[in-house]
């Protein structure tokens, strides 16, 4: 699915992509920030919630990793 929103940000003169990467022992919050900012990204889009607020909760989600610790600007889609 990413591939296909990135494809109609581009069909609109917007420079997007989607990638599938590994956390390697990181947050997921710090690997998906080092690797936007490893593209030369300015500008991360994600989903609000992607899980039950309750798994969040006990286990941690990205949302709130990421917000923890900005390192370029986010928007956030709900």
């Amino acid at each position: 699915i990413g591939e296909r929103l990135a494809q109609g940000l581009r069909t609109r003169g917007l420079a997007a992509g989607a990638a599938s990467i590994q956390a390697e022992g990181r947050s997921i919050g710090t690997a998906l920030q080092e690797h936007a900012l490893k593209i030369g990204g300015n500008l991360l889009v994600m989903g609000g919630y992607g899980h039950s607020r309750i798994r969040d909760f006990v286990l941690g989600g990205a949302t709130e990793g990421i917000l923890s610790e900005l390192r370029l600007p986010v928007l956030l889609s709900h």
